[in-house]
């Protein structure tokens, strides 16, 4: 099956009731393994060295717990045949949310992440020598 007939209205908005098909059950791996990774961060996060690591971590954790259970709850939409949530339109529309929710992530870790260490250097700094 060449990648055209997976962005065909027919495989994006029928479903078939007979069976699962195995790219169907990609998303549910997809999903698991973003759960997984969002447990990953959220210990990261929890052992942060300081607290921006924190921040950005956290946010890491949100987009991937959010899309990871975004793509399982699809799963299970499609597992019981629901007509729109099941539907690989809505999987797909969950995969781009969950990209372009990266691409800001990333954004504002490439112009904020060094300034924010930064400033929170000069505090500790400046704390440090304060009585």
């Amino acid at each position: 099956m060449n990648l055209k007939s997976y962005f065909t209205s027919q495989y994006l908005f029928q479903i078939n009731p007979a069976f699962i098909a195995p790219s169907e059950k990609l998303f549910a791996l997809a999903g698991g393994v973003l759960v997984l990774l969002a447990i990953v961060f959220k210990i990261s996060a929890v052992l942060a060295p300081t607290p921006v690591d924190k921040k950005f971590r956290g946010k890491f954790f949100s987009l991937f717990l959010t899309i990871g259970l975004g793509e399982l709850f699809w799963y299970f939409c499609r597992y019981q045949n629901a007509k729109f949530f099941g539907s690989h339109f809505v999987a797909w529309l969950i995969v781009l949310i969950g990209l372009v929710w990266l691409i800001f992530i990333l954004i504002g870790i490439f112009k904020n992440y060094s300034k924010e260490k930064q400033e929170l250097e000069k505090e500790t700094l400046k704390l440090k020598y304060l009585p």
